[in-house]
């Protein structure tokens, strides 16, 4: 019988990964077998020291996967250019990999895993938040549809977007999340005055040709890049888009003249 494989426990200051945990990897650039901490989210396969790291040893591109295999006892993940191999603790667990890299990868849930219907159940959920993801990104307007979203979007809820932000002090205090009951996108930002923290989020709609922001007057973006910048320009500066530390920064021009406003400059936000 089948002994259930509860997803790894994530660290509260971590990015959300769809699914992570332990892992012994050997690859091009290793000597041998080594002990790290894997992050699957989207096409992005991270490798970390361990669990509490935030910027990766290796990033792979599950773009570029040819096929991944058990065999001998071992995931083997063959992509353009190089081929990695994963030990896992149990053959259940190694099993979710396989089914994580493939679903992701491939967009469908492969039809020959052997998992318990709660592990199906798991797959299903991060297809759908993955298909959501991309879906708001080719909204966006990417060129050629291929999807891509600002490296300060992050698939969390309003309560993990304003631990984020606390817990990423210096790294920014802007980030875009999916909006509640899955319709369109939120904005969250943290900021301090006179000692307190001030958050606020606001609620961004999908439109055919792009994205409106509610605020005292509406402002239409064509992108997600176009909302996050229309915070920092309103701003003058003070609210800066919280980036993951392997991802490139996105280029914000900000505004010419003034200082950073105050806290309270871009107004009341809508609670979403």
């Amino acid at each position: 019988m089948e002994r259930p494989v509860p997803l790894p426990r994530r660290t509260r200051s971590r990015l959300r990964h769809y699914y992570e945990g332990f892992v012994d990897k050997w690859g091009p650039r290793d000597q041998g077998y080594r002990r790290v901490w894997a992050g699957l989210l989207g096409l992005n396969l991270a490798f970390y020291t361990g669990p509490q790291d935030h910027e990766p040893l290796e990033l792979l591109d599950l773009g570029e996967l040819v096929t991944v295999q058990a065999e001998g006892g071992v995931l083997v993940l063959r992509l353009r250019g190089q081929e990695v191999t994963m030990k896992t603790e149990s053959w259940e667990t190694q099993e979710m990999w396989r089914g994580f890299i493939l679903t992701m990868a491939k967009m469908k849930m492969p039809q020959d895993l052997a998992l318990l219907p709660g592990h199906n159940f798991q797959l299903l959920q991060a297809l759908r938040e993955e298909q959501e993801r991309r879906d708001i990104a080719v909204a966006g307007g990417d060129s050629g549809g291929v999807p891509r979203v600002p490296s300060c979007f992050f698939q969390v809820t309003r309560a993990e977007a304003e631990r984020l932000l606390e817990q990423s002090a210096g790294r920014g205090n802007l980030l875009l999340r999916p909006g509640g009951h899955g319709q369109g996108v939120s904005v969250t930002t943290r900021q301090e005055l006179d000692g307190t923290a001030l958050l606020r989020h606001y609620r961004v709609r999908r439109e055919d040709q792009g994205y409106v922001i509610d605020v005292e007057t509406p402002h239409r973006c064509s992108s997600l890049a176009e909302v996050a910048q229309f915070f920092v320009r309103r701003s003058k500066g003070s609210l800066q888009p919280l980036e993951p530390e392997y991802s490139a920064q996105l280029e914000f021009v900000p505004m010419e003249g003034g200082p950073p406003p105050a806290a309270a400059a871009l107004g009341p936000a809508l609670r979403r």
